[in-house]
């Protein structure tokens, strides 16, 4: 196990801010729902534990610009801002094309536009990282064994339509990754302890 940060086994420092927790738009759903395909306007909001968080309203210039129109609290006073954004088009290798943001900030196409300090931006200029790019060793052990019995039935039970054999297969990686664990933990406490009697 290699160290990284400040913490033991991570692969970076968990300083930066989490996307996770970020209100954030997305090209790809408001392009498969239909709301960029001519000028117009809708409105946009987010829930978190089933409770509405926000929301904004979006005008639609034309097929290569929006408007976002959105209010935040900055120093206790209210502020609504209008922030433009260009939406560019690559083109389909069969046909079509697909839509992208271009970052207001640095122009790079992207995705998805976070919302922090007032504005909407690429993930790099609003220096976001994904939660999943801070967790030490046994964090990713304990996502990747979780993915894993998503797939798989109650109690590792093998699904109906899988394979025999994908499902020994995933059963394997759910013991190994229990067994890298508790390696970790055993090297962990040994670490801790060693300077005790």
């Amino acid at each position: 196990m290699s160290r990284g940060g400040s913490r033991w086994g991570a692969g970076r420092p968990g300083t930066r801010v989490k996307a996770e927790y970020l209100q954030r738009v997305d090209v790809r759903e408001w392009a498969r729902r239909g709301h960029l395909n001519g000028a117009g306007s809708f409105s946009w909001s987010w829930h978190r534990g089933g409770e509405p968080s926000g929301s904004i309203g979006v005008w639609v210039d034309s097929q290569h610009a929006l408007t976002l129109r959105y209010g935040f609290t900055e120093n206790g006073e209210q502020r609504t801002v209008a922030q433009r954004v260009h939406i560019t088009r690559t083109p389909c290798p069969y046909g079509g094309s697909r839509q992208w943001f271009a970052c207001p900030c640095c122009a790079r196409r992207v995705a998805l536009l976070y919302l922090r300090g007032g504005r909407f931006a690429c993930r790099h200029c609003q220096r976001v990282a994904h939660a999943s790019q801070s967790e030490d060793s046994l964090a990713r052990l304990w996502r990747k064994q979780s993915m894993i019995e998503a797939r798989l039935g109650d109690y590792w039970r093998r699904p109906k339509g899988m394979r025999r054999r994908t499902h020994a297969r995933l059963l394997a990686v759910v013991l190994e990754c229990d067994r890298l664990r508790d390696e970790a933990l055993e090297a962990l406490i040994g670490r801790l302890f060693s300077g005790q009697t």
